[in-house]
């Protein structure tokens, strides 16, 4: 089936940034945010490496991460011409759109704190012209029409295959080009660190110094979670205004991660797809039916607080599905589910629990830190001390002094899941083309 689709020819391109003046002008865009795009594979166009550009924008995916993800419901689909376009009005600032496309098309205005990107030149696209970005091109590299997609000719250098029928259509690099001949057959052989050094540093749109709200807002959610599981099963008092205190904090370290406070209600409108929308509104009821709880003493509105919470949990470690990690491991020690078993587990003082935890989060940990160091990654071997001795410590002081007060213990774990939980955001990335690019081959 044909659909309106970009096609772009890499061998064309010579990075003359015309299409992105053209779109820029067409949308009145703000300075030093553009929808479009141009990326260059070998900055610093080293001779036994091919040097080409690549111009991308939103490709109005079929299916379309941006609107599948978006807890406001602010992305819709133009029937018309397939665009997928994002509303203003109803975004709230999140920013979660921008960690599931994969291709950076949407943009974070700081100017107006949402989100902005390219509409397909919608309205030139019903009047049967084509769209800016297009008609700016001056080599014929970016052009525009009805095409037949071949997911085939998707896999290009700095395009993500991620099987989301993207609306573009691509014209890859020439053998001959891709492969240029070197006369010097006695060059020093292509040192990749000292060629990547040469090359700026590219920003992440996840790191520690920007997510440490969500470090502390998603802790609190495992630690409130087990805090109501204990409480249910008789294991430790909950009272209403400490736990109060605590859902209040939780609910503003949310609100300092978005855009758009006063719309924080749209967070909850797309259940059915987003994880964010489930992480929120289930952490939501957990909260709401946790303080019915406590004021009833009705057990069953507690299991029912539990099952929220337990739901909550997984949402939250599903939120984070998209990021790139530098490890290979499918699970990462400082997921919220386990961090919440081990506070119940030590509440609870179910030493057979604690003894299973403590070498399933152990381990997780030792091998991704083997991993980062066989990739000559930073590794931090004085934190990564820090964070074993916050988990083992407890589980020794537990057999030298069974009545140890549990706060000392809580404070130490607490300590240590602060540390590998921030080094869960600081060992994340997200996936965009200019990284893809930055990756010799």
């Amino acid at each position: 089936m044909k659909k309106n689709s970009f096609i772009f020819n890499t061998n064309k391109c010579v990075g003359c940034m015309a299409c992105v003046a053209g779109c820029s002008i067409e949308n009145s865009t703000s300075l030093g945010l553009n929808w479009r795009e141009v990326n260059c594979h070998n900055k610093i166009k080293h001779p036994s490496l091919p040097v080409f550009h690549f111009s991308l924008a939103c490709n109005h995916c079929e299916d379309a991460p941006c609107m599948k993800n978006c807890p406001a419901l602010a992305y819709t689909r133009d029937k018309e011409t397939g665009a997928i376009i994002h509303h203003a009005e109803a975004c709230i600032g999140c920013k979660y759109c921008t960690w599931a496309c994969p291709y950076d098309a949407p943009k974070f205005n700081p100017s107006t704190k949402i989100i902005e990107k390219c509409n397909f030149c919608v309205d030139r696209i019903s009047d049967g012209k084509r769209p800016a970005c297009v008609e700016a091109c001056p080599l014929g590299a970016l052009s525009f029409g009805q095409e037949e997609v071949n997911e085939e000719n998707h896999l290009t250098p700095g395009f993500v295959n991620r099987g989301i029928k993207p609306s573009i259509q691509l014209i890859p690099l020439r053998e001959e080009h891709a492969k240029p001949q070197i006369e010097n057959t006695d060059a020093v052989e292509i040192d990749i660190e000292k060629l990547e050094s040469y090359l700026p540093k590219l920003k992440s749109k996840i790191a520690l110094d920007k997510e440490w709200t969500l470090v502390l807002f998603t802790l609190a959610v495992a630690g409130l979670v087990s805090w109501q599981t204990a409480f249910l099963f008789g294991k430790m008092e909950m009272p209403l205004i400490p736990f109060a205190i605590i859902s209040v904090l939780a609910i503003a370290l949310t609100s300092l991660h978005i855009g758009k406070k006063l719309r924080m209600w749209r967070f909850i409108l797309n259940l059915k797809g987003s994880w964010l929308s489930r992480e929120i509104f289930s952490f939501s009821a957990f909260l709401g039916l946790t303080g019915l709880q406590i004021i009833s003493e009705n057990q069953m509105i507690g299991y029912a607080a539990m099952v929220f919470g337990i739901f909550s949990l997984i949402s939250v470690d599903q939120v984070y599905k998209f990021l790139k990690r530098k490890d290979p491991l499918p699970l990462h020690s400082g997921m919220v589910s386990l961090t919440a078993i081990l506070l119940f587990a030590w509440i609870a003082d179910s030493t057979l629990l604690i003894e299973l935890i403590v070498l399933t989060k152990a381990s997780l940990y030792v091998w991704r830190k083997q991993s980062l160091r066989k990739q000559k990654l930073s590794y931090l071997p004085w934190v990564s001390a820090l964070r074993l001795l916050a988990l083992f410590v407890p589980f020794a002081l537990h057999y030298i002094h069974p009545q140890l007060d549990l706060g000392i213990v809580i404070a130490i774990l607490f300590l240590g899941e602060i540390i590998d939980r921030s080094e869960f955001y600081h060992e994340s990335d997200i996936i965009t083309p200019e990284k893809e690019l930055r990756i010799i081959n």
